[in-house]
């Protein structure tokens, strides 16, 4: 316990001083201390959550190197190029390499010489390969992408599967097995595969608050796109297409309006593929138009958006590539063009897999799709849903939540659908659940005894397309959720319980043939001392050989802006700052800040009030719109109701929304905001046992307070240096 106690206060120091960041985020210490314990462990997390830290300190800290295991040669390279850059001693083995490269590096991992080493399954699996780490010290093996051993996931990969011999060839070397999207049973399915069915399960939020998911009906999609890009000009994103020929065209289509852009696909030359790649990692074209080869393993931080110019396959596929956006935390957009064309187009291909199971969990996952793209609640909530992870209140930051449908008081049909469901004892699927509603004469019904239910025939009100809208909200909301292993049958969940003994529920109203358009926040982006900054950091990076995102990120550039740090000793405050980029690139920065001068504090004084403004710790990414709004309304005098009451959201909303603008250094008077809540939070935290969760904490508190309560006093605290 001591010798775990005394490794995690290196892991804290090697954060801090070897990549610059002061305190781990979500779960990443839980991960790292049973690393550092020797515990096998499986960590859900999205994209941009800060996956690699939980194998990178643990390997630094162990005795012996880690083995990080991934498919995807790009992402071996930025991120060693990363890690040599904050002095690591990082490398990669792979084909990529020349046959006296790969020599040399295998001379320092036999040498000792390595704390982390990248390779691909196949060639880790080999037999000369495995020789030489049953003659090593090693500190882990850490699988990265491990949705690919499952056939659960979407992107199942053979050569993953015999993954599972790690176990027994090194019974004494902690596995970690890390992935950004699998649902509950691809993630049962991936510890059974690596044979790591007791390891510690971390299963961070899915939510990417800094994305703004957008759907709209796909009409005139080149206009559409160009008004789009219009928004994010000079910015990176990505444009997904699904056939070759489509890709060219759209890349061909922004070219010839002045968009720096390339095509990307499996069908170019594998050179050409490099070059555009390098391209873009290298901020020279700005616009990938690619297919869904494109992207996996691209470590680029500052991609702004996403655009789907068709409709993925399923809401993994989905969610990972919109993942792709805003990794830095700041502010990205996902757009989605839907039509019914492009549902049919994934249906014939699916009709083309020989496996009937295969082709059975690939129908769920495109019809999940489905309801994701038509849905009339909060998208957030919808995305969340679906990997089993409730929100309570809507986001604020989605095209449903900018622009609501009408809605309605639904609670008589939804009870009816629910008693459905229970009379169909849980075992059939929505389209099923509907023909009863709907009195169907089909034979199965009958054959079953169906007709003879008391819902049979009891919903003949509305159409079927406003029972399948009814249904899907239902499944929106946690009232019922499809079971894929078996055949999609609708399942009633413990929230039931609560609906119904409602008097009241407001579901969105299903209108045939009326088609969304897209609302979005006006943005005003410009901000001279950050592009400033991009542009040295550009210049450096040229130098240096390596994309301008190895050397630090957006997030970092946008809290030199914010802070204008004014010596050596600031510049290390900046989060992403380790000592060695400090001194590497602290005095180019430094002559750069120290033109535009301090900032001026003064603009993040009290709302209203004369006492001098607190100096804040920033730790987060510039504000958001609806953030910005917030904090001009709490100016202005408005308190969290009365904004909450302006903006049309909840007042945890709100809270979130300070908890955001504290970190990105805003001056709110938190303890005026909370009052007497704000003392009782203090007080548990400054009275609990040091070893004590933040869990722990906030459940043993005498009076209760919510969780963005809680999280506000804390960043408060972290912010000025109390915590």
């Amino acid at each position: 316990m001591e010798q775990t106690k005394q490794s995690l206060q290196r892991a804290e120091q090697i954060l801090k001083n070897t990549f610059g960041y002061t305190a781990f985020r979500s779960v990443q210490q839980d991960v790292v201390e049973a690393i550092l314990d020797g515990q096998d462990a499986f960590v859900l997390m999205p994209t941009g959550g800060g996956k690699s830290m939980c194998y990178q300190i643990p390997s630094i800290v162990r005795q012996g190197t880690g083995i990080i295991v991934s498919p995807l040669i790009s992402l071996m390279k930025d991120q060693v190029d990363a890690l040599v850059r904050c002095g690591v001693d990082a490398a990669y083995f792979n084909s990529s390499l020349k046959v006296a490269e790969a020599a040399e590096v295998l001379e320092r991992l036999k040498a000792g010489k390595l704390d982390l080493l990248y390779v691909a399954p196949e060639r880790l699996l080999s037999a000369t390969f495995a020789k030489i780490l049953h003659d090593i010290d090693l500190a882990l093996f850490a699988i990265d992408e491990a949705h690919c051993v499952s056939q659960w996931g979407h992107d199942f990969r053979p050569e993953y599967e015999k993954l599972g011999r790690l176990r027994e060839e090194f019974p004494g070397v902690p596995i970690l097995a890390l992935t950004a999207t699998a649902d509950e049973h691809t993630r049962k399915d991936i510890l059974q595969c690596l044979k790591i069915e007791k390891a510690r399960q971390f299963v961070s939020s899915f939510d990417r608050p800094n994305i703004r998911y957008l759907v709209a009906e796909k009409r005139k999609p080149m206009r559409q796109l160009i008004d789009f890009l219009d928004d994010w000009a000079g910015e990176s994103g990505i444009i997904y297409c699904m056939s070759r020929k489509r890709v060219e065209e759209v890349a061909v289509h922004l070219q010839r309006h002045g968009v720096r852009a390339a095509a990307y696909h499996a069908g170019m030359p594998g050179r050409r593929r490099e070059q555009v790649q390098d391209d873009f990692l290298h901020d020279r074209i700005r616009v990938i138009v690619a297919t869904i080869a494109f992207g996996m393993g691209v470590d680029k931080p500052n991609v702004r958006f996403v655009v789907h110019h068709d409709m993925p396959k399923s809401v993994e596929s989905y969610y990972q590539e919109t993942g792709r956006a805003g990794r830095d935390g700041m502010e990205s957009e996902a757009l989605l063009l839907y039509s019914s064309g492009d549902v049919n187009l994934v249906r014939r291909l699916i009709d083309n897999v020989e496996s009937r199971e295969q082709k059975r969990i690939e129908i769920h996952k495109l019809n999940s799709m489905i309801g994701f793209s038509e849905a009339l609640t909060c998208r957030r909530r919808v995305l969340l849903g679906y990997f089993g992870e409730q929100l309570k209140k809507p986001c604020g930051n989605c095209d449903i939540c900018l622009d609501p449908p009408e809605t309605y008081d639904a609670l008589k049909h939804a009870l009816l659908a629910i008693k459905c469901i229970r009379e169909l004892e849980e075992n059939y699927s929505k389209g099923y659940v509907i023909d009863v509603l709907r009195g169907s004469t089909a034979a199965r019904i009958k054959e079953r005894g169906h007709d003879k239910l008391s819902t049979y025939g009891a919903g003949t009100d509305i159409t079927a397309d406003e029972w399948t809208s009814i249904l899907r909200q239902l499944v929106h909301q946690g009232y019922c959720n499809p079971d894929i292993s078996h055949r999609s049958a609708l399942k009633l969940t413990a929230e039931v319980g609560k609906l119904e003994k409602r008097k009241k529920l407001l579901l969105a109203h299903f209108h045939q043939g009326v088609h969304r358009g897209l609302k979005r926040p006006a943005v005003n982006r410009a901000d001279p001392v950050f592009s400033e900054l991009s542009d040295l950091r550009k210049q450096m990076a040229e130098k240096e050989g390596v994309a301008p995102h190895v050397l630090m990120n957006d997030a970092t550039l946008a809290e030199m802006s914010n802070k204008r740090p004014q010596s050596l000793d600031d510049l290390k405050a900046i989060d992403g700052m380790g000592q060695k980029k400090v001194q590497t690139y602290g005095d180019s920065f430094l002559k750069l800040l120290q033109h535009h001068g301090a900032a001026d504090e003064t603009a993040k004084g009290k709302a209203g009030g004369s006492e001098k403004p607190q100096k804040l710790r920033v730790s987060g990414p510039p504000p958001t719109d609806a953030q910005m709004f917030s904090w001009n309304l709490y100016k202005g005098g408005e308190d969290v109701a009365g904004i909450a009451a302006q903006q049309g959201v909840s007042e945890e909303t709100v809270l979130k929304h300070f908890v955001a603008l504290v970190k990105a250094g805003y001056d709110i008077n938190v303890r005026e905001v909370l009052g007497e809540a704000f003392d009782a939070v203090t007080s548990a935290v400054e009275e609990a046992d040091e070893y004590a969760s933040l869990s722990e904490i906030l459940r043993s508190m005498d009076t209760p307070v919510s969780n963005e309560t809680f999280r506000l006093v804390l960043v408060w605290r972290e912010a000025t240096g109390l915590a």
